[in-house]
């Protein structure tokens, strides 16, 4: 079997592998990829090419990092108890769950602890304030129960997020170590996202969930009017109860720690995003959708059929239709 990450999980599966076989890939990947805080930051300073987007950029990165926590163990504990569940009815699709449920204890919670610890060391080495007590509790409020596969989608989502804005930053900064802290993190988000899209797949292959669970929450996270992607720029914020959404708590305008709209939610940094998303409904569907009309007819579709085809013959026609009343 593969030493990298397993992306079609249903298969390996299938064709033979047990759940140890599965847990030992995520193992040996994870071994390959560790790397130390401590290292990363021996003998390393700030230099003074560190700027003021560096510092907004910190500020919130930091923040971010600090919600990992209650998903993962969310993740874990839901994992499990569903999969007990469906040991009788889908075993297929309880050792998918097991499988997802391992990693997100395992690794997912420990190498997110690196970059909640790297960016804590930044903050000091940057002369900022470290994230008040009070703060740092908020954002350890309980995540909230959903289905699995919306939750795998939206974690891949805000993997996007933190891939893109973090990789801005790694190549727009000036300062040596800002750049590594932002690109090795973000080497391990990107890892993330496949992650979580392998176990979206996974879910809807085994038959837990259709295919409208993944679909539903792409499109939520995209919508021009209102998605999740557009965070504190939206006009109107979805009431939460317990736990903070990061992308909902940046600063912009004047505020001393704003990020300008073209490292957020304009521009060649925005666009980026989209197109990860739509390939995000391509590995995990099947599915080809190459904007947010294409998206919107994908789901809606899914609201009739689970049918693969089907759904992209709609997403076709659609398109083609769109194309004769343009022209």
């Amino acid at each position: 079997m593969p030493t990298l990450i397993m992306t079609d999980v249903v298969k390996e599966l299938r064709d033979g592998a047990t759940i140890t076989d599965v847990l030992r890939v995520q193992q040996s990947y994870h071994e390959q990829r560790r790397w130390s805080t401590d290292t990363l930051f021996e003998g390393r300073k700030l230099s003074d090419k560190a700027g003021d987007v560096d510092r907004a950029a910190l500020w919130h990165s930091s923040r971010a990092e600090l919600t990992t926590q209650p998903a993962g163990i969310r993740l874990a504990v839901d994992g499990v108890k569903l999969a007990n569940e469906l040991r009788e009815t889908n075993p297929l699709g309880a050792d998918v769950l097991h499988c997802a449920a391992a990693w997100s204890a395992r690794y997912w919670l420990e190498e997110e602890a690196h970059h909640e610890v790297a960016f804590g060391r930044l903050l000091d080495m940057a002369g900022m304030d470290a994230i008040d007590v009070d703060d740092v509790v908020e954002h350890r409020g309980p995540f909230p129960t959903d289905n699995y596969a919306r939750v795998c989608i939206l974690q891949a989502c805000v993997e996007i997020e933190a891939c893109v804005s973090y990789g801005w930053v790694s190549r727009q900064s000036q300062d040596p170590l800002v750049r590594d802290v932002f690109h090795t993190i973000m080497k391990d988000e990107v890892q993330h996202r496949q992650y979580f899209a392998s176990f979206a797949k996974a879910l809807v292959d085994s038959g837990v969930y259709p295919i409208k669970d993944v679909l539903s929450m792409a499109y939520t996270w995209i919508r021009p009017d209102g998605g999740e992607t557009f965070g504190s720029a939206r006009e109107a914020q979805t009431e939460r109860q317990g736990y903070v959404n990061w992308w909902e708590q940046t600063r912009a305008g004047e505020d001393e720690f704003a990020l300008g709209d073209d490292a957020l939610h304009e521009g060649s940094v925005h666009s980026k995003k989209l197109t990860s998303v739509f390939a995000l409904v391509r590995e995990t569907t099947g599915i080809q959708t190459e904007s947010y009309d294409d998206l919107k007819r994908a789901y809606f579709a899914s609201l009739r059929t689970n049918d693969v085809d089907r759904i992209r013959s709609a997403v076709r026609a659609g398109a083609a239709r769109e194309a004769a009343l343009a022209g």
